[in-house]
C-alpha cells in the first residue's frame, strides 16, 4: 500500500465510522475559527499543488513567479512558490497535503495530532479538482471514476458526480467540497 492510500484511506474509514448511520450526533474536531482559518491554507494549498505539478515539469521558477507577480496576493503567491521550489518531492499530491498540514499547524494553530480529518477534507478539494479538470478537457465520468479506484471509498465518486453535475467554478465547486466536509466535523 503506498502513502496516498495510507494518507487517504485512514482518514477515511475513521470518519465514515464516526458517521454511521448508528450515530445520530457527529462529533465537532475543530472550532469554526479552526475550519475558517484552515479554509485560508486551501487556497494556499491549490497554489502550492499547481507549483508542485508545474516543479515536477521543470519549469523554471522565474516563469511561475512572473505568473503570481500580476495575481491577487501576490506576495503570498511568490512566497508559496519559493517555498515550494525549495521543497524536495517526488509527488505533488503527496507535497501539497503536507504543505496543508503546515499551514493548518501555523496559520490555524491545529496541531499534528489533530490534523487527520481535516487532511481528509483537504484531499477531497484535491479529488475535485482532478475531477474539475477532466470536465473541463471534456472527459467522461468515467475517466475520472478510474483515476480514484484505488481507493476504496465511494467518496471519490460522490465527489466526481458533484464536480461533473455543478456549473461552478473550479474555485467555487472546490471550496464547497471542502465547506461540506468540514461543517460536518466542524462547530463551537
Amino acid at each position: 500500500m503506498n502513502k496516498i492510500t495510507i494518507i487517504l484511506t485512514l482518514p477515511v474509514i475513521i470518519l465514515l465510522n464516526g458517521c454511521g448511520a448508528n450515530n445520530t450526533r457527529t462529533q465537532k474536531y475543530y472550532t469554526n475559527n479552526e475550519h475558517s482559518k484552515m479554509t485560508y491554507c486551501i487556497g494556499m494549498s491549490d497554489t502550492a499543488m499547481y507549483v508542485a505539478t508545474e516543479k515536477l515539469k521543470s519549469v523554471p521558477k522565474e516563469q511561475l513567479i512572473n505568473y503570481y507577480a500580476s495575481k491577487n496576493n501576490s506576495r503570498l503567491n511568490i512566497a508559496t512558490v519559493e517555498k515550494v521550489y525549495a521543497a524536495n518531492f517526488t509527488n505533488a499530491w503527496d507535497y501539497t497535503i503536507g504543505f496543508f498540514d503546515e499551514c493548518a499547524l501555523n496559520l490555524a494553530g491545529v496541531p499534528a495530532s489533530r490534523v487527520n480529518f481535516a487532511r481528509y477534507c483537504a484531499q477531497n478539494t484535491l479529488i475535485a479538482d482532478v475531477a474539475y479538470s477532466n470536465k473541463k478537457y471534456g472527459y467522461a465520468k468515467d475517466h475520472a471514476y478510474k483515476q480514484f479506484a484505488k481507493f476504496n471509498s465511494k467518496t471519490p465518486y460522490e465527489i466526481v458526480d458533484k464536480v461533473y453535475s455543478s456549473s461552478g467554478s473550479r474555485a467555487e465547486i472546490k471550496l464547497d467540497v471542502w465547506n461540506a466536509c468540514m461543517t460536518k466535523i466542524s462547530g463551537d
